[in-house]
């Protein structure tokens, strides 16, 4: 048996065996990161946008298969726990589930036979006139395309389907979507039949369902949310990049990612590069070898999604068979899911706003489905919520916004539901430091030092600027005004260290400089 850890080019690595069901068991080479590289693997991995903050068994399989560190496991799961954007932005909404129904597998002759198709939206209009998403779901590999647009009519509809489905993928054998107009017109109809298309219509949680496409659309908007900017009218910017990151993640349905399930191989990501790039070299000559392996993994594979798909259903109805009710402790941090309400005039949507807000504080229980919430910056205040919109608060202290608040406040003591809370019911603990840097808002929060490394620098209209490294592992072009003094030693180490890479020598202070200056620190000088 070959070892486990070798040396690569200088590098240490491991083979890792990638879980397979049939077929040849698949083994890759990823690089062992040293314990300084650990947050920036787990940020490339979770929180970068061609990532999107997916969630937990996505993200393990994503650092399995391109890096390894002892405990790696149980760094994501606080990585994922942690992540403020993931707790404030994600979790269920408060609603009963019904009883599940399944989709035939049998019926599905394999990639494409069945499309399952529909359309999100209005969202707010971008610079580039897009109000809506098109999306269309294949249920077999469940490889995702999503379009924006600019209206839902039907023209609109048959075009992003013949450009950007069947002009890629070929014709499917059916579609399933809901009974709109742009899906059900004339135009449609003759589009349908033009090209043997079977139509077929149904409604949530049917056999015959759009189920599918409705719980990718929460996945896609969740991603969105992650990256738009306050105005939310950026997103389709960020559209593709973001189905990128839903096509290469794991998928616990598939048992394994629907890149690779609907090509037989696994794209090049740029962790991939980071370290070094140990993907097998194919030659000119053996294209046809490269073929014949192609076909029998695709062979296998599909043949293992039918497996898949019948487990995925059967997991499915044990989770909902064995949900628990979810009790709170007095003192505990909770998330408070807030119903989104825009203002008057405002083009932000609820699609793409985050809907849990928090930390509160736990302070009673009162009968069986409700708890009284504590304000921390006013005592005298309570808020009484229902438990389906609580969930249990895991991360730093922070707020991803500070102008939507729960509702329900008491005022002198009585209890009033629904009433608004304003910006002074916030703990003053909550208003954390923010740089300002264009449009970009960005938030540091639970750490001493928001802004970890100066890496590069450069010139602009005769001013410094520095690339500053925040604790999340974001970066962004600052003013030397904006770091100074507060960072005049991560900017001073950098320009020394510069010095000494061209070969000159270290500035030094002199000594009547230092006595005009004195109490002065020597590196504030240097950048004075």
């Amino acid at each position: 048996m070959a070892p486990k850890h070798c040396v690569v080019n200088g590098l240490l690595v491991r083979t890792v065996h990638l879980p397979v069901n049939v077929g040849p068991a698949r083994m890759v080479t990823v690089p062992v990161v040293p314990l300084p590289f650990v947050n920036t693997v787990l940020h490339f991995c979770h929180r970068d946008l061609l990532l999107s903050h997916l969630g937990l068994t996505k993200t393990l399989e994503k650092v399995r298969r391109h890096a390894y560190w002892p405990g790696w496991r149980k760094d994501v799961a606080e990585y994922l726990r942690d992540c403020m954007k993931c707790g404030g932005g994600k979790g269920p909404r408060p609603w009963t589930s019904g009883k599940m129904q399944r989709m035939p597998i049998a019926d599905l002759t394999g990639p494409f036979s069945l499309l399952v198709v529909d359309a999100v939206g209005p969202l707010p209009e971008t610079e580039r006139g897009n109000k809506y998403i098109l999306v269309f779901v294949d249920y077999f590999t469940r490889w995702a395309e999503a379009f924006a647009v600019g209206a839902l009519d039907s023209i609109t509809f048959v075009d992003a389907m013949v450009n950007g489905v069947v002009s890629r993928h070929g014709v499917p054998s059916r579609s399933l979507s809901d009974n709109g107009r742009n899906f059900t017109s004339d135009v449609a109809k003759s589009f349908y039949q033009t090209l043997g298309i079977k139509k077929l219509f149904g409604a949530a949680y049917h056999p015959q369902t759009q189920g599918l496409v409705e719980r990718f659309n929460g996945t896609l908007i969740g991603m969105l949310r992650m990256h738009v900017d306050e105005a939310q009218t950026d997103w389709d910017v960020y559209l593709p990049r973001v189905l990128f990151a839903y096509r290469t993640a794991y998928h616990e349905a598939l048992g394994d990612t629907p890149f690779f399930t609907l090509y037989g191989r696994d794209p090049v990501l740029p962790l991939d590069v980071a370290f070094l790039n140990l993907g097998k070299k194919w030659k000119s000559n053996e294209v046809a070898q490269y073929r014949r392996e192609l076909y029998r993994s695709l062979k296998d594979s599909r043949h293992l999604v039918e497996r898949q798909l019948v487990k995925a259903q059967d997991r499915h109805e044990q989770r909902l068979r064995d949900q628990v009710e979810v009790q709170f402790e007095v003192g505990d941090p909770v998330w408070v899911y807030q119903f989104f309400r825009a203002k008057r005039r405002e083009k932000r949507t609820k699609k793409l706003a985050f809907s849990w807000h928090g930390p509160y504080r736990v302070i009673s229980k009162v009968g069986v489905n409700a708890y009284r919430i504590e304000i921390p910056s006013h005592p005298d205040k309570i808020v009484t919520i229902n438990v389906n919109r609580l969930k249990k608060f895991r991360g730093r202290w922070t707020r991803p916004y500070m102008d939507e608040v729960p509702e329900g406040i008491t005022e002198n003591g009585d209890e009033v539901e629904n009433g608004p809370l304003g910006e002074t019911d916030l703990p003053a603990s909550s208003f954390i430091e923010r740089l300002t840097v264009g449009r970009d808002d960005v938030a540091i929060s639970g750490t001493d030092a928001p802004l970890l490394d100066v890496v590069a620098k450069r010139v602009v209209n005769r001013a410094a600027e520095y690339l500053a490294l925040t604790a999340n592992y974001e970066t962004f072009w600052l003013p030397r005004s904006a770091l100074m003094p507060a960072y005049s030693e991560l900017v001073n180490a950098f320009e020394r260290s510069e010095r000494m890479k061209r070969g000159l020598p270290v500035l030094r202070r002199s000594a009547r400089l230092a006595e005009a200056n004195e109490g002065v620190e020597d590196d504030d000088l240097l950048l004075v």
